[in-house]
């Protein structure tokens, strides 16, 4: 539950900055390439907002994906299966 607290805050956070930008880019090139800046700034805020979640639950990048935690899982498993 808290990862999915600390990712909901990270995006919002990060959307806020990006609508901020795009309106700091606009008066100075134009409104396309303001909506270019943001929509670039917006989409990448969900994988920097994942990966700052990553980081700060784990400490590395390590394993992302889980993976290393799954085969442990199943270890553990298998193990206690054959205590039984």
């Amino acid at each position: 539950m808290k990862v999915l607290i600390l990712y909901v805050a990270f995006v919002t956070i990060g959307g806020l900055l990006c609508v901020a930008i795009g309106y700091l880019v606009e008066p100075k090139v134009s409104m396309t390439a303001s909506l270019i800046v943001f929509l670039t700034l917006f989409l990448a805020n969900f994988v920097a907002s994942w990966i700052a979640v990553v980081l700060l639950m784990d400490r590395s990048l390590k394993d992302v994906q889980g993976q290393q935690a799954q085969l442990d899982i199943e270890e553990a498993g298998r193990d206690r299966g054959h205590l039984e």
